[in-house]
């Protein structure tokens, strides 16, 4: 409020008398300053200890009161500070998910499920991608691992070091795609063995097994491992000599299956082949190299992909694939870890969820 006293010469200068309390109803016009938990407390004629209560624990609120509180919140549009929350509820409602990498359906789908899965049991999701690697790494998370109510992180391949590391943060955790031997952790695994035997057997009713080949991803990654594992066995036999002359390693991507491809026809193996993908980029590599090569498919190769992204639908011919649960892998990542929130003692659990083999044009029936 402005009123008038005298100046030193006798001139009226204008004096401010400082309120604490601004205009409400203007507190939240551009250019003001956000609502705090004592504006809501004011207007509702509260304390701010009564407003926290709504906010945390409304059950230990009168109707009365939790009324006038949520009504002077859409008042005044308040927006509570999490990090204050979760000082005093010892709970952020936030959950981690730390991923190799966020590109390509594979994992979007991981984390369409997660997130659907979070917001419908009441916590937000946190995503941590292309985290720096090796063992000594904490996948870039420790400056958050304070402030999530819990973790579900993607490890692709051996590192028993950083497994370790991250458990001794003493959240709730759940590991994706890894296994660790005898581990106290809960755990979700793709059934690789089945879904590429299944594939397998499916190349073996056209081709000889002999002119079967595997071209996974990195030879290191969990992924690859297993499902080479399995092709060798539903190809050679576990009763025959066997060795890695089928199987290539090299990279996720189309340029890697496209490029290796190339090279089994300049070695005349594309022709005849039967071919069962580490996954769809690989295998549209593969269609591509068959295609320049002059080679149709399927009648003179058969492809399967890995994954089912849309990839496998979007190229011509489509693509055989085995379909891989992703989103399932997300929404069980956040049930698992809920469960653990809840109850920390409970015994771990292990999910294995299993793929299914889709047939399209790209393999004879």
């Amino acid at each position: 409020m402005l009123t008038g006293m005298e100046g030193p010469q006798g001139s009226i200068t204008p004096r401010i008398d400082y309120h604490p309390r601004v205009n409400k109803s203007r507190r939240n016009m551009p250019g003001r300053t956000a609502a705090s938990i004592q504006d809501v407390a004011d207007i509702a004629g509260v304390s701010i200890a009564t407003v926290s209560r709504v906010l945390n624990s409304p059950n230990l609120v009168t109707a009365d009161t939790a009324s006038r509180v949520r009504k002077a919140i859409d008042q005044l549009g308040y927006v509570p500070n999490a990090f204050a929350q979760a000082l005093i509820t010892r709970s952020s409602r936030v959950i981690a998910v730390a991923l190799p990498d966020i590109h390509g359906e594979f994992y979007s789908e991981l984390l369409r499920g997660a997130d659907a899965e979070a917001r419908r049991l009441g916590y937000h999701l946190l995503v941590v991608s292309n985290p720096p690697k090796g063992p000594q790494s904490d996948l870039g998370l420790g400056p958050v691992l304070g402030l999530v109510d819990g973790l579900a992180v993607m490890i692709t391949e051996p590192n028993e070091t950083l497994v370790k590391r991250l458990s001794a943060a003493g959240i709730p955790m759940v590991v994706l795609d890894a296994a660790p031997e005898g581990s106290t952790l809960d755990t979700i695994v793709i059934d690789n063995e089945a879904g590429a035997t299944e594939a397998t057997e499916h190349l073996l009713s056209t081709v000889p097994s002999n002119r079967c080949y595997f071209l996974g991803g990195p030879r290191d990654n969990f992924d690859t491992a297993r499902r080479a594992e399995a092709f060798l066995r539903a190809a050679l036999g576990d009763g025959r000599s066997r060795s890695n002359v089928n199987v290539s390693y090299g990279e996720y991507s189309f340029e890697s299956g496209r490029e290796r491809a190339l090279r089994m026809h300049e070695a005349g193996e594309l022709d005849g082949a039967g071919i069962l993908a580490g996954n769809d980029e690989i295998a549209s590599g593969v269609l591509h190299a068959a295609r320049e090569a002059g080679l149709s498919v399927p009648e003179r190769v058969s492809i399967i992909g890995f994954d089912d992204t849309r990839l496998a639908s979007l190229v011509r011919p489509m693509l055989s694939t085995v379909r891989v649960p992703m989103a399932d892998v997300g929404s069980t990542a956040i049930q698992l870890l809920v469960r653990r929130i809840k109850d920390p003692e409970s015994a771990a659990m292990h999910v294995r969820l299993t793929p299914t083999l889709v047939l399209r044009q790209s393999t004879l029936r």
